[in-house]
């Protein structure tokens, strides 16, 4: 590997890592916002059929994957200092072409980001979550009732998981500060400009997110927005029939 290779590197920092390193020289970087409750690694079904010509980075929030001994409780408190963590370490990367990709409650974290520095940023492709948010982001009136409502109806959490107790209370307590964050990031970003394009993807069958909703997008998006809608539910990009084109979706949203 070259030294110059070797300084492109992303270093793993407090909220990004590398989840996989280009082949040589990259074409650009995917920076990769997840659903609420997960880091990252959740969604390395997709991410796997990227081109190798791409670096892909993860941002992880306290209290899943390499953060899981970090307390999540107070994340929602600040969401400032959410944004403005993954900002200072991306922009302390050498320069690339970069696009992020948000799925569900990390389209919240990844177009606050984008608007605290649009140069940094080429394109958002945005997935299953509308400009005005998800109904069950909310920052009041939580039990657990509405959170298990919320887990069946995105899907993707295996049963064992949630037969716990242990790892039932974990994960509830997870998404009760995740939706929360997300709430007030949605409220936050309702009053920003997004000058850079978009791309919007959706699932035909998604119980949590009606596929009009993202219409909503193309009146955010100053500088046009690409629709999308692929068949399956909330988690309709981790469907093996899907992968390759959401993937194709997120490669072509960089520059030419």
């Amino acid at each position: 590997m070259s030294v110059r290779q070797q300084a492109r590197r992303a270093e793993a920092g407090t909220w990004t890592a590398a989840l996989r390193a280009a082949r040589g020289e990259p074409e650009g970087r995917v920076v990769v916002f997840p659903h609420a409750g997960a880091g990252p690694n959740a969604l390395m079904p997709l991410l796997a059929a990227l081109p190798d010509t791409y670096d892909v980075l993860g941002v992880t929030l306290p209290g899943r994957e390499r953060r899981f001994s970090e307390s999540y409780d107070s994340t929602p408190e600040n969401p400032g200092a959410v944004v403005d963590g993954v900002l200072a370490e991306l922009t302390g990367l050498p320069s690339c072409p970069t696009v992020y990709f948000g799925h569900s409650m990390g389209v919240s974290v990844a177009v606050a980001v984008a608007l605290a520095d649009p140069g940094a940023c080429a394109r958002l492709v945005l997935s299953a979550h509308p400009p005005s948010g998800v109904k069950f982001e909310r920052e009041a009136a939580w039990n657990d009732a509405v959170l298990l409502e919320v887990v069946r109806l995105g899907g993707g959490t295996p049963q064992e998981i949630m037969d716990s107790p242990f790892w039932r209370t974990y994960v509830l307590g997870l998404l009760r500060s995740d939706l929360t964050l997300a709430a007030r990031l949605v409220r936050r970003n309702l009053d920003g400009r997004i000058t850079m394009p978009l791309t919007v993807l959706g699932g035909d069958r998604d119980e949590l997110v009606n596929v009009r909703e993202l219409v909503a997008w193309q009146d955010r998006a100053e500088a046009g927005a690409r629709m999308r809608v692929f068949p399956g539910g909330h988690f309709y990009l981790l469907d093996e029939p899907n992968r390759r084109a959401v993937a194709a979706e997120i490669t072509g949203a960089f520059p030419a």
